[in-house]
């Protein structure tokens, strides 16, 4: 349990705070941190034409450092914009 929690805490960059409590907290802590920079990282994805699932997944696998890369890479400029609904048309309303 203690190995399992140290990789994921590398893996969602909470390692680099120096926390050294229990494994079930470094687990759930890192867990969480994952959780909620995944839809920030899918969002940004988005708006530099990447794919939005691939990133959540890689957001969900690796926090900080997803999140970090995709700020990183440039715009995907050759790809199409993705759809957008919103705001509608005079008819949807």
């Amino acid at each position: 349990m203690n190995s399992f929690a140290n990789i994921m805490a590398v893996a969602s960059g909470f390692f680099l705070m120096g926390y050294k409590g229990p494994p079930a907290n470094l687990l759930m802590t890192s867990i969480a941190i994952n959780l909620a920079l995944a839809p920030m990282t899918g969002v940004i994805a988005m708006r530099r034409h990447r794919s939005v699932l691939l990133w959540v997944l890689i957001g969900l696998a690796l926090g900080a450092w997803a999140l970090v890369a995709i700020l990183i890479l440039p715009s995907n400029v050759d790809a199409p914009p993705p759809p957008t609904n919103y705001p509608p048309t005079s008819d949807a309303a």
